[in-house]
């Protein structure tokens, strides 16, 4: 009766604490500016009050998570199934990009080349990216980011209609300046499916000056924005 007990307390602090971060974050991501009612001083002064909102969240969201992580320490040390759920979380948290990561690989740097000596540049746009991205995940990658954007389940890549930039996770990079991928995993096996002849020499990657490094210690930061599931369910 005890272990059902400390299980449930578990399962209702969880609860509560997962909506806490989900609204933190569903706060941090709808912040909008009315940029037709404010003159230039005003949007400035607006985008420095939405910065320090946006760090002070994050603060209380990074406190919350601590909190979460001793509520589930304490309950872990009940006994061995409340142990067992408490692993199953911890696993869950590195699949789904919610967790800062450190391990070997390989860091590629893609740098455009110089439009003096070459006109015919042609940048970087969402399918180049992608197709790196599954080079690194077929060679077994269990950790990836982009520019330091974390790549996770949900992440969508996509380039603007006037490929300007490339948005990952609603952020934007611009395939006009270095873009810097970092992988972790089995750093020979990364190197070797980037390395392989031809392995990027291919669209927009041949205008690219690339750059291999294997790294024996890499962290890769946790993705900023929450993971929703509106219309997935447990097959029954």
């Amino acid at each position: 009766m005890k272990n059902v007990k400390s299980q449930i307390s578990l399962a209702v602090v969880c609860a509560i604490l997962g909506f806490l971060l989900s609204y933190q974050f569903r706060i941090l991501n709808k912040q909008d500016i009315d940029l037709e009612n404010f003159d230039r001083t005003d949007i400035v002064a607006e985008i420095e009050n939405l910065k320090d909102q946006r760090e002070e969240l994050q603060s209380e969201n990074n406190s919350l998570s601590e909190k979460l992580k001793g509520y589930e320490e304490a309950a872990a040390s009940v006994d061995a199934a409340t142990k067992a759920i408490k692993n199953e979380l911890d696993n869950t948290r590195l699949i789904v990009g919610s967790e800062d990561v450190v391990g070997e690989g390989i860091v590629l740097h893609l740098t455009p080349q110089s439009s003096v000596f070459n006109t015919d540049t042609t940048y970087l746009t969402d399918i180049e990216l992608v197709y790196v991205i599954n080079e690194l995940n077929f060679a077994g990658a269990e950790a990836i980011s982009v520019n330091d954007k974390r790549v996770s389940l949900q992440t969508g890549i996509k380039s603007s209609s006037n490929n300007s930039y490339i948005l990952i996770n609603d952020e934007k990079i611009s395939p006009k300046d270095r873009i810097t991928i970092k992988a972790i995993g089995n750093k020979t096996n990364l190197y070797s499916a980037l390395t392989f002849t031809g392995a990027l020499d291919f669209n927009a990657l041949v205008y690219y000056d690339k750059k291999y490094e294997k790294v024996d210690e890499i962290v890769i930061y946790k993705n900023t924005k929450t993971p929703s599931y509106k219309f997935l369910t447990p097959a029954s």
